[in-house]
């Protein structure tokens, strides 16, 4: 009986192993179904629909990931790490899938074979650490030039938006990215604000060296367009103000009432009167503007005061907005009227006021200090402004680690054909059935290649074939994605993460219900 029960416990624990691996398997075929036909240049785009019914049309691999209801535990493990790292990297994310993908396909082929995971795993570790040394032998050094962060651009946007707009959009991240650099200074891409507006078409989409503010004027007469502009930033109240606390006054008579109005007009009229007189005595050229930028509120009649003056007033500005303002066109804020210098003022060469649908949005251009700046993103629906906006932060972050790496690798699938080649060739030095996880490493990473060249409607069994001719003869392969370029940190991350992610799923031997969960 004991000899028994001893077997049923041995099939029993290989029935869960074999089960495990199973679902880790299908999860990560599964998850590779979804993702590979956005990936490159000719993939095809995802509808996802939330249960408010909201529609996002994208083919970014991280926002699939992070969007999508993925109940699977192995798949949703797998999604959660690709996510987390893609915040630092910014791209790559259906790049980690589909080498996952490919390599628990021929995990699955050994094990069946009889070989152990503990052994694949241990050989995977090994190609790993073989990658990693010869990954930097690839590198082509790069100066930090705009043509070549164009070029880097590129072949990063190529993967997420229509042809017609890549270049485009390259030109405008590489401008942004100049204009914030600073030599051994952090670049925080945070600082560059992207901000959507109405429009025909997103080929007018372009960035500013200054800032936009989502608001305008609130008065007809006022100037839209001011050259050469002083900037006065303030947060001082321009408008009649209600107590925090309930309060009450008591009038004997309608002449005390109006007394009291009279003084309160007159006190926010000595503030206004404040102001025209700083204005008087730094633009007696005809041809200097002025500017107020509030974070408070004005009054109607505030309002008109400016006008007649010619002064572009603007109220309830924002707190981020005041900062960055202050930073660019070096001006120094005032909460008191006591405080108004000509020291304290701002300046910018041009700043005009646009009127879209019934928008108003102030543009300040010409910054003296033009460490930010704004990207607009124009179109004519919510779905693709949403689209090219986070396909915007994500290449930012890409950029920025090139710049840090100040190297890139040839893309469109030509390291990873280059990587097949070494670990073959370095397989057959490994004794032992470890090599076999060399292998499977080497098959996994041409699946990159190999999808690239699905979604462009090659077959994929004759570029199987050159590709297998290609390592026997040691030769090279002519592809028409010479031009294409990848992050060579962004890279590296990505065979770091497959890697690590399959030897952490190959482990699992069972899964288990928490408690506490349904």
């Amino acid at each position: 009986m004991e000899q028994n029960a001893g077997n049923w416990d041995y099939e029993d624990a290989s029935y869960a192993n074999a089960l495990s691996l199973n679902i880790c398997t299908s999860a990560t075929k599964g998850l590779e179904e979804i993702i590979k036909p956005n990936f490159g240049s000719c993939g095809t785009l995802k509808m996802l629909v939330s249960s408010l019914n909201d529609i996002k049309i994208t083919k970014d691999g991280f926002i699939l990931l992070k969007e999508m209801q993925i109940q699977n535990p192995v798949a949703s493990l797998i999604a959660k790490s690709v996510c987390i790292q893609h915040y630092k990297m910014g791209d790559g994310a259906t790049s980690i899938i589909i080498v996952i993908g490919n390599l628990f396909s021929q995990i699955e082929k050994y094990i069946e074979r009889g070989i152990h995971p503990q052994i694949l795993q241990q050989g995977i570790d090994v190609a790993k650490r073989k990658l990693e040394k010869w990954l930097p032998s690839q590198i082509i050094k790069l100066k930090l030039k705009r043509n070549n962060l164009i070029l880097l651009a590129k072949s990063i946007l190529s993967t997420k938006l229509r042809k017609k707009f890549v270049f485009k959009m390259a030109t405008i991240l590489s401008d942004a990215l100049l204009t914030i650099y600073r030599e051994k200074e952090e670049i925080d891409t945070e600082i560059i604000e992207i901000m959507p507006m109405d429009n025909q078409t997103e080929m007018e989409s372009r960035f500013i060296k200054g800032i936009v503010l989502d608001h305008g004027s609130r008065h007809m007469k006022m100037p839209t367009i001011l050259n050469n502009v002083f900037i006065l930033l303030c947060n001082i109240s321009l408008e009649y103000e209600k107590s925090e606390f309930d309060s009450e006054f008591v009038f004997n008579s309608e002449n005390q009432q109006e007394k009291m109005f009279i003084k309160e007009r007159e006190y926010i009229d000595r503030k206004v009167k404040k102001i025209i007189q700083l204005k008087r005595f730094v633009c007696k050229n005809e041809k200097r503007g002025f500017l107020v930028i509030n974070q408070k509120g004005i009054d109607a009649s505030a309002l008109d005061l400016f006008s007649r003056e010619k002064i572009l007033a603007v109220r309830r500005a924002k707190r981020k907005n005041m900062e960055r303002i202050s930073l660019m066109c070096s001006a120094t804020p005032v909460n008191s009227v006591e405080d108004i210098k000509p020291e304290v003022l701002g300046y910018a060469g041009l700043v005009y006021e646009q009127s879209i649908d019934e928008e108003k949005y102030t543009f300040i251009e010409n910054v003296s200090n033009p460490f930010s700046g704004t990207i607009l993103v124009k179109g004519k629906n919510l779905l693709l402004k949403q689209q090219i906006k986070s396909t915007i932060k994500n290449t930012l972050t890409a950029l920025k680690n090139f710049i840090k790496d100040k190297c890139a690798l040839i893309g469109g699938g030509k390291v990873e054909i280059s990587a097949y080649k070494c670990l073959i060739k370095y397989s057959e030095t490994i004794r032992g059935r470890k090599k076999f996880g060399i292998i499977a490493l080497a098959k996994g990473i041409i699946g990159i290649p190999k999808t690239l060249s699905e979604n462009s409607g090659e077959d994929p069994y004759e570029y199987f074939a050159k590709i297998n001719q290609i390592s026997k003869n040691n030769l090279h392969l002519n592809t028409k994605y010479t031009k294409i370029l990848d992050c060579f940190s962004t890279k590296r991350k990505i065979y770091d993460i497959a890697c690590t992610t399959v030897s952490s799923i190959m482990l699992i031997d069972e899964i288990l219900l928490g408690k506490g969960l349904n």
